[in-house]
């Protein structure tokens, strides 16, 4: 009985202790973060620098800039979880993207957020942006896509905008630090 009751608040302990462990990660963030920005390059060509259809979202980001800790965090996952969200639609093949490059880019962003959902408690309901969020990657895939699977000079947009976003994401780690 004392046994089971020491394993008890072992369980406790540790459930608490982990998500503030891991947080840590936070430190590796720029490492992943650079990753991702390598194999994104290196699907294709030179990225664009033709302008998007859709304006960046840059109240959002200072919205986030200006919150604190769970809420930034918040924030940087969900924004990860839309830009593998919308990888995950695109056919390789069909853009003439490198399969492994991509799939390597899809492993990273799904570590990042994965790893970042640690350091929110499962009781935080969300902030304020989240939906503003989920609404601007929605417009962005409309406005290239089109409910396609997209031609290769879509996605090309869509790569040169990711790639704005992950330096953002990477501005908004450093300032969360």
């Amino acid at each position: 009985m004392l046994d089971i009751r020491r394993a008890q608040i072992a369980l406790i302990f540790f459930g608490l202790l982990i998500p503030t462990l891991g947080c840590d990660w936070l430190r590796r963030y720029r490492d992943l973060s650079d990753q991702c920005l390598l194999k994104l390059q290196a699907l294709g060509g030179p990225i664009t620098n033709e302008e998007f259809p859709l304006h960046f979202p840059s109240k959002l980001y200072w919205r986030a800039e200006k919150s604190q800790g769970v809420c930034q965090w918040m924030f940087i996952r969900d924004s990860l979880g839309h830009i593998l969200d919308l990888y995950k639609g695109v056919n390789s093949s069909q853009v003439g993207w490198d399969a492994n490059n991509l799939e390597q880019l899809l492993v990273l962003l799904h570590r990042q957020k994965y790893e970042l959902n640690a350091c929110i408690p499962a009781t935080e309901t969300g902030c304020c942006w989240v939906r503003a969020v989920k609404r601007y990657y929605t417009r962005m895939s409309n406005a290239t896509l089109n409910g396609t699977e997209g031609t290769n000079a879509q996605w090309e947009l869509i790569r040169g905008e990711t790639k704005m976003h992950l330096f953002r994401l990477q501005l908004l780690v450093n300032s969360a630090q």
